[in-house]
C-alpha cells in the first residue's frame, strides 16, 4: 500500500478489512483507493425529496479526509437552513438562497456571480436591512436602506442601482414559488430609480459617455504602435492589444477568448462566439482562490463581424509577434510568456500607456475602446441597431451607455462638451480626418 502506509505492508485480507472498514456508528466509511488516497462517504440527513444526502470526500490521507469533510458538513447545514423560506429567512439570507438558486439553474455567468455575491455581502448584509425577517420588511425599509447608501457617498449610482435589483428580483423569486405574499421592493422602484438617476445627472460641461476624442484617439494609438530605437522592438507587449479593442469594439472577455481559428484573413470575417474572464474559484475540491472561465458571450450576442482593414492589419501583426507558434487552436491574446492573458493585467498595461501618451486623466478602463468604436460608428452615420448589432449589445444598453452625442472641444487646457448640429457633426469629423 505505497502512499498511504509508507513501510507498512498489508495483507489482502487486512487491506480489504480497511477499506470496508467504518467509523462508529453515524461517521461514515472509509475506503483506501487503488493510488493510496482515501474515501471517505458520511450520510448526512434527508435532503427536501425524502432521499439520504451522502457527503464523498477523497483525500490523500484519513486526517485530511475529516477535515475536508468537516467543511462540506458546515456547507451543507448552511444549505439545510436556507432551504426554505421561513419566519426566521432574513433578508441576506433570502438573496443569498435567490443567487444559489441562480447558480444551480446556470442563470448566471461565474463573473456575474461574483459581482452578485460582492453586492449582498457588502452592501446588503452588515445593514439594518440585511437582518430584517424577510416577511417584517415594508417599504418604507427598503426606503430608508437606499436613502442610507445615498447618503453613505460611497457608491456609484449604477452601484445602488445593482443592490435594488437584487433585492426585487430576491422578493419576486420567492413571490413566484409561493413562498411570499408581497414584495414591498415593487411599490417604491420607480421613485428609487429616478432618485439615484440624479445622482448620474450631468452639467454641461461633462460628458454623457465617456469616449476618446479624435486627438486623443491618434495620442494612444502613436504611444501603442512606438517602438524602441535600439532594438525596433515594440515598447508595450500589449499595445496591439488595445489597438484591436479600438477597432473591433469588442469586449476584452471576447477578444481573451479569441483563437486563430476564429479569423478568416482572406475575407475578413472575425466569429466571436466565446468570452473569458476570471472568477472566483467555487470548486472546493481546487485550492485556487481564482480561475479563468471561458463560456458564451454576454446576452450571448455570438456573431461573424466584417473587420476594418485597421483590424485585420493589426491582427496580422500581433500574430508575426505571437509568442506561440499561431497554431489555429492557440489563444490570440497571450503574455509574455504565451500564457493566457487576462482583463486586469490589460487594464494595468493600458494605464501605462495612457499615463504615458499624456491622457492619464481618462476613466473608464478598457471599455473606452468599446465606447471610441461605437461613437465613432455613430459619427459615420451608422443607425443603433447596426450598431448594437455589431458590438453584440442590446439597442437601448447600446443607445445609453456607449454613443456620446457630445462632442469633446479642446480649448487650450479647457475641455468643453459640446452638443453639435448633425450637420456641424459630420463637417468636423472631415475636417479631423
Amino acid at each position: 500500500m505505497p502512499g498511504l502506509f509508507p513501510g507498512i505492508h498489508f495483507s489482502r485480507k487486512e487491506r480489504i478489512e480497511m477499506e470496508q472498514k467504518r467509523n462508529a456508528k453515524g461517521e461514515g466509511s472509509f475506503k483506501i483507493n487503488k493510488d493510496g488516497t482515501v474515501t471517505h462517504r458520511k450520510s448526512v440527513g434527508y435532503k427536501a425529496n425524502g432521499q439520504r444526502k451522502i457527503l464523498t470526500v477523497t483525500a490523500a490521507n484519513k486526517t485530511a479526509c475529516i477535515r475536508e469533510m468537516k467543511k462540506k458538513e458546515i456547507q451543507w447545514e448552511k444549505q439545510k437552513n436556507a432551504e426554505q423560506i421561513m419566519g426566521g429567512t432574513t433578508v441576506v439570507e433570502l438573496c443569498y438562497l435567490h443567487l444559489k438558486y441562480q447558480t444551480e439553474q446556470k442563470e448566471l455567468r461565474p463573473k456575474s456571480i461574483d459581482r452578485r455575491e460582492c453586492t449582498i455581502d457588502r452592501h446588503i448584509d452588515g445593514y439594518t436591512l440585511g437582518r430584517m425577517q424577510v416577511q417584517a420588511v415594508k417599504v418604507a425599509d427598503i426606503d430608508n436602506h437606499i436613502t442610507e447608501l445615498i447618503r453613505e457617498e460611497k457608491l456609484s449610482a449604477s452601484s445602488i442601482e445593482k443592490v435594488v435589483d437584487v433585492l426585487n428580483a430576491a422578493y419576486n423569486w420567492a413571490m413566484v414559488r409561493g413562498e411570499l405574499e408581497k414584495n414591498p421592493v415593487v411599490p417604491i422602484k420607480p421613485t428609487l430609480v429616478k432618485r439615484i438617476q440624479r445622482l448620474q445627472q450631468k452639467s454641461a460641461n461633462e460628458a454623457d459617455v465617456d469616449v476618446l476624442s479624435v486627438e486623443e484617439e491618434k495620442k494612444f494609438c502613436s504611444e501603442a504602435l512606438s517602438v524602441h530605437e535600439s532594438t525596433g522592438k515594440y515598447r508595450y507587449a500589449a499595445g496591439l492589444y488595445g489597438m484591436l479593442l479600438l477597432h473591433t469594439g469588442m469586449r476584452c472577455g471576447e477578444m481573451l477568448a479569441l483563437r486563430w481559428r476564429d479569423i478568416d484573413f482572406e475575407h475578413g470575417f472575425l466569429t466571436i462566439e466565446k468570452s473569458r474572464s476570471v472568477a472566483k474559484n467555487r470548486d472546493s475540491n481546487d485550492d485556487k482562490k481564482y480561475v479563468i472561465v471561458e463560456g458564451p458571450t454576454k446576452n450571448v450576442k455570438a456573431r461573424k463581424i466584417k473587420l476594418k482593414k485597421e483590424a485585420i492589419d493589426i491582427l496580422r501583426l500581433i500574430k508575426i509577434h505571437a509568442v506561440n507558434a499561431g497554431g489555429q487552436d492557440d489563444l490570440i491574446v497571450t503574455t509574455n510568456t504565451g500564457q493566457p492573458n487576462t482583463a486586469t493585467n490589460l487594464e494595468h498595461r493600458m494605464a501605462t500607456i495612457f499615463k504615458n501618451a499624456g491622457l492619464s486623466d481618462l476613466s473608464g478602463g478598457l471599455h473606452i475602446f468599446r465606447r471610441t468604436f461605437a461613437t465613432r460608428m455613430y459619427e459615420n452615420g451608422a443607425r443603433v441597431k447596426e450598431i448594437a448589432a455589431y458590438i453584440g449589445d442590446l439597442e437601448s444598453t447600446t443607445e445609453r451607455y456607449y454613443i456620446a452625442v457630445r462632442k469633446k472641444i479642446m480649448d487650450g487646457d479647457n475641455v468643453n462638451q459640446v452638443v453639435m448640429l448633425p450637420r456641424e457633426m459630420k463637417d468636423m469629423k472631415s475636417q479631423e480626418e
